[in-house]
């Protein structure tokens, strides 16, 4: 081929050889390139992918209305954070406010007989010895304003009876049939003396229902005895005080039910026994669901735990000597506060519905303190008895018994109920006590028992670090090292 005559033709035609090179080239050249932009097209396109699925996800958010288990899909964007943050800081409070309103329902009017007692005598010697004796009496004062509150009252003794029965024998002999006692009757002046005299006898008791409120009286109630030979301990005290809060409860349930009627006219009629169970103790081990579950097995040694019924009204656990005389330390120091064995409270809301059908026992959050009573009620009246113990400061009624209550047996030992028909009501109810205010009034002993952190020991006067023993007031030796076991070498 002749170069000169290609150069030539290539002068003569630029354009048209520059064009077909260039066609060449990118026949050649650009299928190279075209692979690496592609690589980079696609790896462009799959990021910006990526943040359109995150916009996506964030438009199709799943959002929980706070206090209620509604969830809706929406955007999350500052003003839905600032609203969901007013709504559960006004949630918040509104708990706070049915907590508070919880507890002053719960508190009432309930304290401590002597603040000078509980949740700790004063420091010395000889405060254990005079006190006690002072509370006691103070208690049994107090009883007896409890039962004249409600206007209990008991069956006229047997000797008073007799006494108006032998006056008004002598009076229908000599006013009815001219005689005297020692004279001999007939048959039928016997049986006519018999019947006015059962005639009296009922009168007798029945002014008497008329008089009082309920039949009620301090042994059912178990009044706590002094026993100066055996002086009862702190812990028997704080127990002697918490049976009484229990007994205002039952009261304030007397008085809504029958209010300032005589027995007569009243659904509540008699109470003969009252007993407490679960006092100051953790008696119920928390079920397999510790926050509100149904557990079903729960409790060491397994097996179902005894019935509430059979219980007595006498404290649970230790109730001699817990802090009597305070011990005496050498050298005429501080007595040394004594050291108890810590118990473990079930977390808060634990249930364990082995125990009983609503499942409550003695938590961090409260105490369960559980009541057997014995009484005779109206039978037309037995639903309004119950509603009232429902209404009565976290009371709940978890078991009864009824039976028909026989008049005429009842008043041969001298209780009249009146014309209704009554019933024997045992009743097994269940009482609430939030620690938030008890805490404050119980000794550390009690405390320990229930499983109640104790307050912190007191720092030393001037803020001085306190030293090792015999040394007051001195710095400690700063701790050295330590092995891995946890000891110093």
């Amino acid at each position: 081929m002749n170069t000169a005559k290609i150069l030539e033709y290539i002068k003569q035609y630029l354009v048209i050889s520059i064009c077909v090179i260039v066609i060449i080239a990118a026949l050649v050249g650009l299928p190279m390139v075209s692979t690496s932009w592609n690589a980079d097209v696609q790896k462009q396109v799959k990021s910006r992918g990526q943040h359109f699925t995150k916009i996506t996800n964030l438009e199709k958010t799943n959002f929980q209305v706070p206090g209620t288990g509604q969830t809706h899909t929406t955007v999350i964007n500052q003003k839905l954070l600032d609203s969901y943050e007013q709504i559960t800081a006004a949630m918040l409070d509104d708990a706070q406010t049915v907590a508070d309103t919880a507890i002053k329902q719960n508190q009432q009017n309930h304290d401590v007989m002597m603040p000078e007692l509980f949740p700790k005598p004063p420091e010395g010697y000889g405060a254990m010895d005079v006190l006690p004796k002072q509370f006691h009496e103070r208690l049994v004062a107090n009883y007896e304003q409890l039962l004249a509150s409600i206007n209990a009252g008991s069956p006229p003794p047997a000797s008073e009876v007799e006494i108006s029965l032998q006056a008004a024998r002598r009076q229908f002999l000599e006013q009815m049939m001219a005689k005297d006692e020692s004279d001999a009757l007939t048959e039928e002046e016997a049986e006519q003396l018999k019947e006015q005299m059962t005639g009296e006898r009922l009168e007798i008791y029945k002014d008497r229902a008329a008089e009082i409120g309920i039949y009620l009286t301090k042994d059912a109630a178990t009044e706590p005895v002094f026993d100066r030979s055996s002086p009862p301990g702190l812990v028997e005290l704080f127990s002697w005080q918490w049976t009484y809060w229990v007994m205002e409860e039952l009261s304030g349930v007397i008085k809504a039910l029958n209010g300032d009627r005589s027995e007569l006219q009243n659904p509540l009629k008699r109470i003969d026994s009252i007993k407490l169970i679960g006092l100051m103790e953790l008696n119920h081990q928390a079920g397999s669901s510790s926050s509100g579950g149904r557990g079903r097995g729960g409790g060491a040694g397994g097996g179902r735990p005894r019935s509430p019924i059979g219980g007595g009204m006498k404290p649970q656990g230790p109730t001699r000597g817990g802090q009597g005389r305070p011990p005496s330390s050498p050298r005429g120091g501080a007595p040394k506060k004594p050291a108890f064995a810590m118990a473990t409270a079930p977390g808060s809301g634990s249930t364990n519905y082995d125990v009983s059908l609503s499942g409550r026992i003695s938590n961090q959050l409260y105490d369960v303190v559980v009541v057997e009573l014995d009484m005779v009620v109206a039978t037309a009246a037995v639903a309004e008895v119950l509603d009232a113990f429902a209404r009565q400061n976290f009371m709940t009624v978890i078991d009864l018994k009824m039976r028909p209550e026989n008049a005429f047996e009842a008043i041969k030992e001298g209780y009249y109920y009146g014309g209704e028909n009554t019933s024997r009501l045992k009743l097994v109810v269940e009482t609430i006590w939030m620690r938030s205010w008890t805490r404050q009034h119980m000794p550390d002993e009690v405390r320990a028992m229930l499983g109640i952190p104790l307050d912190p020991p007191p720092a030393p006067a001037g803020g001085s670090p306190q030293g090792p023993p015999g040394r007051p007031g001195a710095p400690g030796r700063p701790p050295g090292p330590t092995r891995p076991g946890g000891g110093r070498p």
